[in-house]
């Protein structure tokens, strides 16, 4: 009996042995299979991104301008001219070191924002219109509507109605349908609910715009797979509809409760104006991200205003106290230059921040974020130029007709004085320096022009267009 028992139990040992290495093997098996698949999986995704790369704003518009009697020809000649190129940008493409092109229409407005998107794919350039119609004027958070995407012949390709930033439906053909659904005739969509949610708009699929695209245009969907997407809203948490729509809502989300007066005043009657109101400045300038300013009157502020980073998206004002004989068009110069001062901040992505949060003190570094947005890494004098510039006329514009009451018309520089008060603005740019030296006629004019409206006192010749403003 002893030795039937110690068989027994031997036999017992050697069977749980074998069951062990069997769920060893087993382990070992299905552990290979997932690193594998992972293996395959990443070759796929830098195999899609290797297929995509950037195309210059100069190669884009060359692709998009040629003549209409071609018969490549995408565009009619009135929505070519409609397209503003001077505002176009290069923008990040999630999970790729690629850029895509971004080209607005000058016909945007609240709640309609279209937008020519173009990109290489396979060694080919190709180009949709990407269209968000918000359901509402004057959006603030996230976007919701309507987002369209269109061959640009007019063909519809893709489309889905949007709640809070949350894709929730999607548009497709209804089977009646065998023409092209152009973007004149929706009639012909019906909506089928999307399974997976949530979809965020400000991080709309590479697939979403392009897959659907590829099958129906002659060339394979890339880039769904490989976990790609573009930030249509300007990215970030709480984005608008669309670029025209977010410094809408910046500025209406400016807070100034603990702002004097003065200042106050001037702040009111900037967001009023006509041509250049504070909203009006941020889109020409490119700003497509929401975010937050808070404004606050300061007696520790040391220079006339200064702006500082509270949080991401999240920036604060302090307008000093101490300038008691500054003009109102001087405290209305440092509101604009300090608003566009935290549109810098914006730019900044969060890796860069969170590793470098002294870029946020460096004004120059900052300008250079401006100047990426059109010409990535330029440190060419041209492009500098071309920034200051359209700064310079956006906020020009708008203090000509803060102080006048008269809006400059589109197109036209605004007057020197005006533009003198902006370039002030500016003193930290590396492109003032090169543009004024110090002690030039220019240098002269430009600093009499600030200094003089920061005192309420004539300085190099320069008399103060502005009434004094007691900001206590």
């Amino acid at each position: 009996m002893a030795f039937e028992r110690k068989n027994c139990n031997k036999g017992m040992k050697n069977n749980k042995l074998g069951k062990l290495k069997i769920t060893k093997r087993i382990f070992l098996f299905v552990l290979t299979l997932a690193l594998t698949n992972c293996q395959d999986s990443e070759n796929l995704t830098t195999q899609e991104q290797s297929t995509i790369k950037t195309v210059s704003i100069n190669d884009a518009k060359a692709f998009l301008t040629r003549s209409t009697n071609s018969p490549s020809s995408k565009l009619s000649s009135s929505e070519i001219s409609n397209l503003e190129f001077d505002k176009a940008t290069l923008e990040k493409i999630n999970g790729s070191d690629q850029l895509l092109t971004v080209i607005p229409f000058a016909t945007n407005n609240e709640v309609r924002n279209d937008r020519v998107l173009v990109v290489k794919i396979n060694d080919e350039i190709r180009s949709v219109i990407y269209s968000m119609q918000a359901d509402e004027k004057l959006v603030q958070g996230f976007f919701s509507g309507k987002l369209f995407i269109y061959s640009l012949e007019g063909d519809f390709i893709n489309g889905y109605r949007v709640k809070d930033g949350i894709i929730e439906t999607q548009y497709v053909k209804s089977n009646s349908t065998t023409s092209s659904t152009s973007k004149t005739n929706i009639v012909d969509l019906k909506e089928v609910l999307v399974p997976r949610k949530p979809k965020l708009t400000n991080g709309t699929d590479w697939d979403a715009i392009w897959g659907s695209a590829g099958s129906s245009m002659g060339w394979s969907p890339v880039g769904g797979g490989g976990g790609m997407s573009w930030d249509s809203t300007g990215g970030g948490g709480a984005g608008s509809s669309s670029s025209t729509t977010a410094p809408i809502a910046i500025e209406k989300q400016i807070i100034s409760d603990s702002l004097n007066n003065c200042p106050k005043e001037a702040l009111e009657q900037l967001k009023k104006g006509t041509n250049a109101s504070i909203a009006k400045i941020l889109s020409k300038l490119g700003a497509s991200k929401v975010f937050t300013v808070t404004i606050k009157s300061s007696s520790k502020v040391v220079r006339p205003a200064s702006s500082t980073i509270s949080s991401p998206n999240n920036y604060n004002i302090a307008v000093s106290t101490n300038y008691t004989s500054a003009t109102s068009l001087f405290r209305a110069s440092n509101l604009l230059h300090e608003i566009v001062h935290c549109y810098f901040f914006s730019l900044v992505d969060d890796y860069t921040a969170k590793n470098n949060p002294a870029i946020f003190n460096d004004f120059p570094t900052l300008f250079q974020k401006f100047v990426d947005k059109k010409y990535p890494g330029s440190k060419d004098s041209a492009h500098h130029d071309e920034m200051a510039n359209s700064y310079v006329n956006a906020i020009g514009a708008a203090l000509q007709e803060f102080q006048t009451g008269i809006a400059v018309k589109e197109g036209e520089t605004p007057n020197q004085i005006y533009t003198d008060l902006a370039w002030g603005g500016l003193q930290e740019a590396p492109i003032f320096m090169q543009k004024f030296p110090v002690n030039s006629e220019e240098y002269k004019r430009i600093i009499g022009r600030y200094n003089g409206e920061s005192t309420n006192s004539t300085i190099n010749g320069q008399t103060p267009a502005g009434k004094p403003c007691n900001t206590k």
